[in-house]
């Protein structure tokens, strides 16, 4: 239920941590909800959640330190966006086995 809640309020154009905020929830938690939602195919829009250039960093990031790409990046970003560049990553190797 919780998931299904942050995705409402991001749908209604609230950012994460204004989703945080009305849920009483750490902004983690947020893009750990989000994460799921998009593993899970509940999500395909990510603009309003990781820029271009963010999702690309992260994935060469994480190309480059496969092992340890969380906390290099710990202070560059927020926690748990990294998290959703990785399953959006997943999402659209899926989406492109599909096709």
């Amino acid at each position: 239920m919780s998931q299904e809640e942050t995705l409402l309020l991001l749908n209604a154009g609230y950012d994460v941590n204004a989703i945080a905020e009305a849920k009483g929830i750490k902004p983690q938690t947020v893009y750990s909800h989000l994460s799921e939602l998009i593993n899970n195919d509940k999500l395909s829009d990510f603009s309003s959640i990781i820029t271009r250039e963010q999702y690309l960093r992260v994935m060469d990031i994480a190309k480059k330190h496969p092992d340890d790409f969380y906390v290099l990046l710990a202070d560059e970003m927020p926690v748990g966006l990294p998290r959703v560049a990785v399953a959006i990553s997943d999402f659209l190797l899926r989406k492109k086995g599909n096709s």
